[in-house]
């Protein structure tokens, strides 16, 4: 006999395909089972770039223009005295540095065991004794002390002070120097995007009373992409016939094509005079030599290689003013320890 259905039992009966799924599909086997997908791996982020001081607020095209060029033959030793000194010879032979043709340096380099003390010193047969002083305190401080000395030239010596602190977000920086006059300034850096950061620099001069030099800039870095541009104003020179106060404009652009290689640009205007300048450069990093190469509108083409062998060529021409300058390099440096890369 057929057994009846209960109204409820008539009324769930129908719904049990679509409330209760387990009970209405039939058994699935193990073999059915999809995988399990495997835990995707976190995605690293970039790491944001932390504030830089003013002064360096252009710091790819510096590592681009700035050259180390010289003329004539050049020989660099170094000698490590122990673990955390070392002294350095420099040789000049062929130079227009000094009349006579030839220069010799001798300088020691100190950096305490933790990297956190360096001092430097350096004097040399054209008179000149330079020293420097670094002191790092925690992790974004740090003070520095610089002293030129001419024993032939006194208008050539200058002494200089500064104190420098490096966050995450801003960065600040004081100056104190004397250089026949006292000279004071401060400059301060804001992050305001991770791809974008603003500052300005403030010096003061104690001559004509006191006179003022500021700059204002901002830094915007995204990928492999580098603008910064600066504007700054100069007061007048007090000469006859030159201009009141100058307002110049340098905006730079730099490209990393490659981790290698490094492609740049600078344009500057200034008002009112109205002169304007373009420089194109690169760098070009081997995995064992360092290339520099800068040409600009001035008529004036350098380059400069150096080898982590000890080998180095400079060459400079101007030909505006028809001069043209070369220089080679040999570095006699100790051997570094197994596992250290010897530096550049």
């Amino acid at each position: 006999m057929e057994q009846r259905k209960t109204p409820w039992g008539r009324i769930f009966g129908s719904f049990r395909g679509s409330f209760l799924p387990m009970a209405a599909r039939s058994a699935v086997r193990a073999e059915e089972v999809p995988p399990a997908e495997a835990p995707r791996p976190e995605e690293k982020k970039p790491e944001e770039e932390p504030a830089v001081q003013f002064e360096f607020i252009q710091k790819e095209w510096q590592n681009i223009s700035l050259q180390d060029n010289w003329d004539g033959f050049r020989i660099e030793a170094q000698n490590k005295v122990t673990e955390t000194l070392q002294a350095t010879h420099s040789i000049f032979l062929g130079t227009r540095l000094r009349e006579c043709g030839y220069l010799y340096h001798f300088g020691s380099v100190f950096q305490s065991p933790d990297q956190r003390t360096v001092l430097l010193a350096r004097a040399g047969l054209d008179g000149g004794v330079n020293g420097r002083i670094i002191q790092k305190f925690g992790s974004c401080w740090e003070v520095k002390a610089s002293s030129n000395s001419d024993l032939k030239d006194v208008g050539r010596n200058m002494h200089e002070s500064s104190v420098e602190y490096s966050g995450p977000e801003r960065a600040l920086c004081g100056k104190l120097a004397w250089q026949g006059a006292w000279v004071g300034g401060g400059s301060f850096v804001q992050k305001i995007l991770p791809q974008l950061q603003m500052g300005g620099d403030l010096t003061l001069v104690g001559v004509n009373g006191v006179t003022s030099i500021g700059q204002v800039g901002l830094r915007y870095a995204e990928g492999k992409n580098i603008l910064t541009a600066t504007l700054s104003r100069t007061p007048p020179s007090g000469m006859p016939g030159s201009p009141g106060q100058v307002h110049e404009l340098k905006m730079y652009f730099v490209r990393k094509i490659t981790e290698r290689l490094n492609l740049g640009t600078e344009f500057k205007f200034s008002y009112p005079d109205k002169d304007s300048g373009l420089s194109l450069g690169y760098e070009y990093i081997f995995r064992n030599a360092r290339i520099q190469g800068l040409l600009d509108t001035d008529g004036k083409v350098s380059c400069c290689v150096h080898d982590a062998m000890g080998f180095g060529f400079s060459g400079v021409i101007d030909y505006a003013r028809g001069d043209y300058k070369f220089g080679m390099v040999m570095q006699v440096a100790p051997q570094p320890e197994p596992g250290q890369q010897q530096p550049l």
